[in-house]
């Protein structure tokens, strides 16, 4: 009976030392996000102290501390990255809450799963040219375009310059872009075609706040596909 005794009350005296030893780091380190083993070591480390065994007790008080960790750290390393997605019909855009990087992977066409990123400045302008038709992946793509390459515009304006020096747009553009760059498919009419290009013209015009270099290339697609270069609507 004797030992039994001894046992209980032996356990009932670590219990009540671990709830104090518990409730005492909670208080004078609130920081530390507590490990069970880690504070039954510290309980374990203080009876051995007690009983003056300092050679044994030191090591598991280093021991039990190592187990807690930063509440603060646990916390980083448990909570997801924190990013906001938006998509329209050509492109899907990323925005990095923590760093602000702003990023995107195209859906369609040529560079479809290309990463913005990852691609040339003339490729990103190309593909700007090539989505006029929807107003929402071209805003988007000057976000990015204006967060990473902020003279994008200036290089647009010379890129349009130079090509129209070398050579007629319209030569250039084949069917199946002229077809892309106006948002329609091949089949549409000559109405369907005058008509996509008087929408995009008024929303790209510079006397609108658009741009000459996009007006210019709206036209040469109108025209590429109208086989009339020289009657203006």
């Amino acid at each position: 009976m004797q030992p039994i005794l001894t046992f209980v009350a032996g356990a009932v005296g670590f219990g009540v030392s671990f709830w104090i030893v518990r409730s005492a780091l909670r208080y004078f380190f609130p920081s530390l996000s507590q490990n069970s083993f880690g504070v039954a070591l510290i309980t374990v480390g203080l009876w051995l102290l007690v009983v003056r065994l300092v050679v044994f007790a030191i090591p598991l008080f280093m021991l039990g501390f190592a187990l807690l960790s930063p509440r603060n750290a646990r916390t980083a390393a448990k909570s997801p990255k924190q990013t906001s997605q938006v998509r329209s019909a050509h492109l899907e855009m990323s925005l990095d809450h923590e760093t602000g990087v702003i990023d995107g992977r195209i859906l369609t066409g040529n560079l479809q799963g290309q990463i913005l990123s990852d691609l040339e400045r003339q490729d990103l302008l190309r593909f700007y040219i090539e989505i006029q038709a929807d107003a929402d992946t071209v805003k988007l793509l000057e976000t990015f375009l204006d967060s990473a390459h902020p003279d994008w515009r200036d290089h647009m304006e010379e890129r349009t310059t130079r090509d129209e020096a070398a050579s007629p747009l319209s030569e250039k553009l084949s069917r199946d872009e002229a077809f892309r760059l106006l948002g329609l498919e091949e089949g549409s009419s000559a109405e369907e075609i005058r008509e996509a290009y008087h929408r995009l013209i008024k929303r790209v015009h510079p006397d609108r706040g658009g741009s000459a270099a996009l007006t210019a290339q709206i036209t040469e697609a109108r025209n590429k596909l109208l086989g009339d270069r020289r009657s203006p609507d």
